[in-house]
């Protein structure tokens, strides 16, 4: 059992199976020929993992944890599947209190929208926008926006994870009265209308990774994104991304008709974030792995499990890991990017 490439997208394990998953995992180690997670620092290369299996289990470990508590006892359940940022100072006052489990991640849906141009437009329209979001994971973002920052959006939040649409189906859309809906889809083939979107978000989605490069796919996401978006309307990205991979992606973007409004680097704020969520997710990590018993096995369970958490912990871009280390050395570069639709 390869979990780096073997669940699928359509998938939604239920704490069952993923206890025998696991147990697959550990004791294929057995017959591994190749180690695939560093020891050292988490590292997995492009070439050892496939995107759709890591965030099949990634969104069913989470919905399988249910409420968990952080380091200092607040409860609440893992929904931001978002690195996240602190609060720039130049933006003004924090949007989201330092008491708030997932505030990075809050930060960085609320950070989308903090530009002038966008805070206009809303205006102009007394709050009724339509934002399509490709990539939303849980949905915990689409739900923060279409409450919090927008309370008068339509939002439509969509993702190829089954896992992931049904956790926001259940916790999320059930509470905004039809304001938000979940589209199970490949982002790159919606059925979303042609100029639908006053915006269309992109955060943190796992494209664009390719470093100085812009793949097939990455302008396949891209073309879906100007497909839907009005005339005029505006594209918010934001994410860390390697940084000689930004300006192939503005290029591109531009060639088919957007125009490149503002672009902020919140780097320095994304590293302090993980200095910060490094307790937060310390805890999880340790809660997860003890609740799985494959990591009990003996002799076995222990070697996968510490190649579980390195790997779990290198996503996140925890402090120590090949992720985070990019980050600090400029490697990669967390940017926040406002594009407009002028043709």
């Amino acid at each position: 059992m390869n979990i780096l490439k073997s669940l699928s997208k359509d998938a939604d394990y239920s704490k069952t199976q993923l206890q025998w998953i696991l147990a697959g995992w550990v004791i294929s180690s057995l017959t591994e020929k190749k180690k695939t997670i560093s020891l050292t620092d988490g590292d997995v290369s492009e070439d050892d993992y496939d995107k759709q299996s890591i965030y099949s289990l990634l969104y069913a470990l989470y919905r399988s944890m249910g409420e968990v508590k952080d380091e200092h006892g607040t409860k609440y359940e893992w929904t931001f599947n978002t690195w996240g940022y602190a609060w720039p100072s130049a933006w003004g006052p924090k949007p989201v209190p330092d008491s708030e489990p997932q505030r990075f991640g809050r930060n960085a849906y609320t950070g989308l929208y903090h530009f002038e141009q966008v805070k206009n437009r809303v205006k102009e329209l007394n709050g009724k926008v339509n934002i399509v979001e490709m990539g939303c994971g849980t949905g915990a973002g689409a739900h923060h926006v279409t409450k919090t920052v927008f309370p008068e959006c339509t939002y439509e939040a969509v993702d190829m994870q089954q896992a992931a649409i049904k956790t926001c189906k259940r916790k999320f859309v059930p509470e905004l009265n039809g304001r938000l809906k979940a589209t199970w889809a490949n982002a790159t083939q919606l059925s979303v209308k042609d100029a639908s979107a006053d915006f269309v978000a992109v955060n943190e989605t796992h494209v664009t990774e390719m470093p100085g490069i812009i793949t097939d796919e990455d302008k396949m996401f891209f073309n879906t994104m100007y497909r839907i978006l009005k005339p005029n309307g505006y594209f918010v990205w934001g994410n860390a991304i390697p940084e000689i991979t930004w300006k192939p992606c503005f290029d591109y973007l531009e060639s088919i008709g957007m125009k490149v409004i503002e672009v902020c680097d919140v780097t320095k704020e994304a590293v302090i974030a993980r200095d910060e969520d490094m307790a937060r997710v310390k805890v999880f990590c340790e809660d997860m792995l003890n609740s799985f018993w494959a990591f009990k096995i003996p002799g076995l369970g222990k070697k996968r499990r510490l190649e579980a958490e390195l790997a779990l912990k290198n996503f996140y871009r925890d402090p120590g890991t090949n992720l985070y280390r990019n980050m600090v050395d400029g490697t990669d570069t967390y940017k926040v990017a406002l594009l407009q639709k002028i043709k």
